[in-house]
């Protein structure tokens, strides 16, 4: 990759199963004071560490910890820009995105420490624009979200959502 002046620190899967319908395995996070991502839906994943040779070791290292998943390597699809994650809360962090591809959705076994739910997104709901607002995620911002569950997915989440839908 080419050097681009930026340091990317972590990495998140985004995890494609097409049975029984095509779609990404979001997870809420836990509750955490220091956490500005704390209760938030997002991709499995997180920051890199000293064992890790890259950031695909990362990717698959994390999500192993929190979902029990094992990613291959063999389902690599695509690895996408890194993208800036927490705009809003003042903690840029550069983090490298990795599609993986899985016939059918995985057992998942949640690292309830980290993890407190789960939920897949079907791609032909979040592609319907009528199932998309604006809302004030935070005081006076309107943000583009999408309902999930009992709460929104927003930001990092959603706009890496929303370019993977595109591909």
């Amino acid at each position: 990759m080419k050097n681009t002046g930026i340091h990317v620190s972590a990495a998140v899967a985004i995890i494609r199963c097409e049975h029984p319908v095509t779609s990404y395995l979001l997870l809420r996070r836990a509750s955490h004071p220091d956490d500005p991502w704390s209760g938030h839906f997002a991709f499995p994943g997180g920051r890199k560490e000293h064992s890790d040779k890259t950031l695909l070791d990362t990717c698959i290292r994390e999500t192993k910890e929190e979902t029990g998943i094992e990613l291959q390597v063999s389902q690599l699809v695509q690895t996408l820009s890194p993208e800036p994650a927490g705009q809003n809360f003042q903690h840029l962090l550069w983090v490298q995105p990795f599609l993986f591809s899985l016939p059918d959705r995985p057992a998942i076994s949640l690292n309830t420490s980290e993890i407190v739910d789960s939920a897949w997104v079907s791609l032909q709901n979040f592609a319907e624009p009528a199932n998309h607002s604006e809302t004030e995620m935070l005081p006076g911002k309107l943000f583009p979200t999408f309902p999930l569950q009992d709460y929104f997915l927003w930001g990092f989440t959603y706009r890496l959502l929303g370019k993977t839908v595109e591909l």
